[in-house]
């Protein structure tokens, strides 16, 4: 069995202006200026197959699968697929959105006729070798000839410049993407350009495409260590009043922390990666344990930024968690 290879969480905008921030301040690297381009961001399961000399795999986000093991279906399409996938690179990792009936509901993509695999990068080789690929030209190359139910996300039709050193520029730029983003939500444009179905989208995810001064770093961490997301209203795991900003939110206490971080789109994501959906109480700890570390791992900057710790907030994370499933098991 192949050891599970991961796609690397996508952050906020306002994370990755702290994380340059920081290694501005840590070896004094200057701020990039950055081209980027976005992909619809849909609403499913992250998936990937794994092509390797000993075989196919597949994957969730954080597991290894089989059709004896599987999730909504993923590994068992997979092998329906394995003739194909064996024509493609050895060492190669195809990660996409699972996505269609069954898999999540409530945005247009679920409403098309069969599950599909939206493949929004590649990855050759693994560990400190890895290179990612996100150009669907070239990601379209390498996997030719698909079958239906595989689809290459484009780039939409938006071309973005955020230079970093400049606070202002940032603040300019971002009634742009929040525009965007509200537009996608209200009507997800690749959905109703492939399947013609009208319906709310997810959001946004923008890759960077060209560095002002140098070359994008093809390696996992330094790729999606530049990379945001921008979700709808709907989607959102933060309480925040627009998708995108750049300095993080404020709260005044612990209290007022839980209502920005713990949303209900937060929670169902915690069922889904923790649970599979099914309420459980065999699985209360695992779904707790999920959405605090979900928390604390997205919500660095808005402790710092209120002057609250972890160890402060905590233990309420854990009991809006543990209150939100116990009421939805006895529903």
């Amino acid at each position: 069995m192949s050891k599970h290879i991961s796609w690397n969480s996508i952050e906020l905008l306002h994370n990755v202006i702290t994380t340059l921030t920081h290694l501005h301040n840590f070896d004094n690297r200057p701020f990039p200026t950055i081209h980027y381009k976005p992909k619809v961001k849909l609403h499913g399961t992250n998936c990937a197959v794994q092509i390797r000399p000993d075989g196919i795999f597949a994957q969730s986000r954080t597991i290894m699968l089989s059709v004896n093991s599987d999730l909504k279906g993923f590994a068992k399409w997979v092998c329906s697929q394995e003739t194909y996938f064996r024509t493609l690179p050895q060492t190669l990792t195809i990660f996409g959105e699972w996505c269609g009936p069954g898999v999540e509901g409530g945005t247009a993509i679920s409403k098309i006729k069969n599950k599909i695999f939206a493949v929004f990068a590649l990855q050759y080789g693994e560990a400190e070798n890895a290179y990612i690929v996100t150009d669907p030209e070239e990601i379209q190359l390498v996997l030719g000839e698909t079958s239906a139910d595989i689809f290459v996300l484009p780039w939409e039709n938006i071309d973005l410049t955020l230079n970093y050193s400049s606070k202002s520029d940032l603040e300019a730029i971002v009634p742009i993407i929040n525009d965007s983003v509200v537009n996608v939500e209200q009507e997800d444009p690749w959905v109703k350009k492939n399947f013609g179905i009208s319906g709310l989208g997810e959001g946004l995810v923008f890759y960077p495409i060209s560095l002002k001064d140098g070359t994008i770093p093809r390696d996992p961490t330094g790729f999606t260590q530049l990379m945001f997301k921008a979700k709808g209203e709907k989607h959102r795991t933060a309480n925040t009043k627009t998708a995108v900003q750049v300095e993080a939110s404020v709260v005044g206490n612990t209290n007022e922390f839980v209502t920005l971080m713990v949303t209900e789109a937060r929670l169902f994501q915690g069922l889904t990666q923790a649970c599979n959906e099914v309420y459980d109480m065999r699985n209360i700890g695992k779904f707790i344990t999920w959405v605090s570390e979900d928390v604390r791992k997205e919500s660095k900057a808005e402790l710092a930024a209120s002057n609250l710790t972890w160890e402060q907030v905590q233990k309420a994370v854990q009991t809006k968690a543990r209150d939100w499933y116990k009421m939805h098991a006895a529903s």
